[in-house]
């Protein structure tokens, strides 16, 4: 399984869209967008006036497999065709620190 971080953006003349996304939506869009093998298997997705962020747990044959699919299935999102048109995708990427294992919870107290 792989951790890929995005983040969406609303566009410049819309900067907090009147009915923003819910992270329902953004997680389905990303589901049907994702084919093949790759798949989603869990999803953490916040949403803020005119941004979207989240980490997408998928899986995959491999990293960039992942990586690769999340980066399309933003695209699709975003398009034309999709739920949030005319968002811009700033960042979609592999998390580094999930993926090299450097990265640590909070200790409680």
């Amino acid at each position: 399984m792989h951790a890929i971080r995005f983040h969406l953006s609303a566009p410049d003349d819309d900067p907090a869209p009147e009915r923003p996304p819910t992270p329902e939506t953004v997680r389905d869009g990303l589901a049907r967008a994702v084919h093949g093998p790759t798949r989603i298997e869990h999803a953490r997705i916040l949403v803020g006036p005119g941004t979207v962020d989240g980490v997408v747990f998928v899986l995959a044959d491999h990293l960039l497999a992942a990586e690769a699919a999340v980066t399309t299935a933003c695209a699709e999102l975003t398009g034309a065709d999709g739920p949030l048109p005319g968002w811009r995708v700033p960042h979609c990427a592999v998390d580094t620190l999930l993926a090299l294992g450097q990265y640590e919870l909070p200790a409680c107290p």
